[in-house]
Parts: C-alpha cells; sequence; structure tokens
C-alpha cells in the first residue's frame, strides 16, 4: 500500500489532464484510507495478542501538542470550529512514558471530537490528579459541541467496530476500531479511558495515565 500511494503521488508530479489529476487524487484519498485501516488492524492484532509493547522514554508535552495541533488544527479550522489545545501544566522537568502511544490515543480523541461536531469547538484541557516527587496522574478531558451519543451508543464505544449506527457510518464514515485501540492502549500504559454525551449537545472524552517523572528531557522530545 506504501507503495502504491508512493507511485500515485510520483503521477501526480507528471503532466496529466484534470480527470487524470482528479482520479489520481481518489486513488491517494482510498490508499491513505485503507492503510489507516490497515494499521489499526494490525495494532488490535498486536495487542491483542500481547506482542505490542510500550517504548518508555523523557518526554515533554508541549513539543506533543503542538505536533497535534499540527495534523488537526487545519481540519478544524476548514470546519469552521475553534481547537483549543490548553497549555500543559506547568512539571519540572518532564514525564517518562510512551509518547507516541499517548499521541495516538490523544489524536484518535480529538480527530473523532472534530470528525463528529460541525459547529463549535473542540478542546482538550490537562490537569494534573495526584502529583508526587518522582510520580504524576494526568486527567486529559476533550470535549466538544458534537452530535453527541445515546446511553445505548456508550455502552458498546470501545468494541471494534462498533460506531452508534450505520447512518453514523455513512454520514462520517470510520471503521469504529479507533475508540477500542485507544482503550487498549490506555490499559496497557496503566490508565483508564471513559466517555460521557448528550445527544444533540456534545461528547466528554477522558483519560487518566500515570507517569514516572523525569529529571531531564531530551532537545525536541
Amino acid at each position: 500500500m506504501n507503495a502504491v500511494l508512493g507511485l500515485a503521488q510520483v503521477l501526480e508530479q507528471t503532466e496529466l489532464t484534470p480527470d487524470q489529476r482528479a482520479m489520481v487524487g481518489q486513488v491517494r484519498s482510498a490508499g491513505g484510507s485503507l492503510l489507516a485501516l490497515l494499521n489499526d488492524i494490525l495494532d488490535l492484532s498486536k495487542i491483542e495478542a500481547g506482542r505490542l509493547d510500550l517504548a518508555p522514554h523523557p518526554f515533554a508535552l508541549a513539543p506533543l501538542l503542538a505536533r497535534i495541533e499540527g495534523l488537526l488544527g487545519a481540519t478544524a479550522r476548514a470546519k469552521g470550529l475553534a481547537l483549543e489545545l490548553d497549555p500543559p501544566p506547568v512539571l519540572e522537568g518532564g514525564l517518562l512514558g510512551d509518547p507516541l502511544r499517548l499521541e495516538q490515543v490523544l489524536l484518535n480523541l480529538i480527530g473523532n471530537a472534530v470528525k463528529f461536531t460541525e459547529r463549535g469547538e473542540v478542546r482538550l484541557r490537562i490537569v494534573p490528579r495526584d502529583l508526587s516527587a518522582d510520580q504524576v496522574r494526568l486527567r486529559f478531558t476533550v470535549s466538544d459541541t458534537g452530535i453527541g451519543m445515546t446511553p445505548e451508543a456508550l455502552a458498546g464505544l470501545f468494541t471494534p467496530f462498533t460506531q452508534a449506527d450505520a447512518s453514523i457510518t455513512r454520514r462520517f464514515g470510520g471503521t469504529g476500531l479507533g475508540l477500542a485501540i485507544s482503550k487498549r492502549l490506555v490499559d496497557l500504559m496503566g490508565g483508564e479511558l471513559g466517555a460521557e454525551s448528550v445527544p444533540g449537545i456534545g461528547s466528554r472524552f477522558w483519560c487518566e495515565l500515570p507517569f514516572a517523572r523525569a529529571a531531564a528531557v531530551p532537545a525536541g522530545s
């Protein structure tokens, strides 16, 4: 799939008629969606087989949030949404954990909020819950003013391939894998993930994760 996407990108840089360029764009778009699905299935398979290992190392929250803003900010603004990523709490030193998997969880939660919100805002807040000299537990809360969910939809939210109903899939797309993977990643990191929602008003997803404190953070982490 990477090869197909790479060749489509090369083809896009050649002389093409408008119809050909549109078709190549459709190939890249469909290929990107399929690649994301394949990666989700691989992640879920690794987690359920106990073969996905965390890679903890010192990191800071600010660069991680900047990457998320870079990836999702333009999409939110294109929909007329305000994407508010509140500044992280001020902590001496950094955190010891797996920033790649934390970023994956937050991208999923914030990305879903952007997808299912048509007006208003999506906001991330980070609040320390337990703080000591060598440990910290952080609560990440993603709230939106989107379509919301019924209690029945909430009950099956973290089940693979589950969405609220067929009309949601037709309207917004998706496979229902992202939240299932996020739940398993949060469990693997020793945390908790939950949600609450009101139909037509919006949703709030939260996860609490424990981290060891790091004395120093490498540049760029």
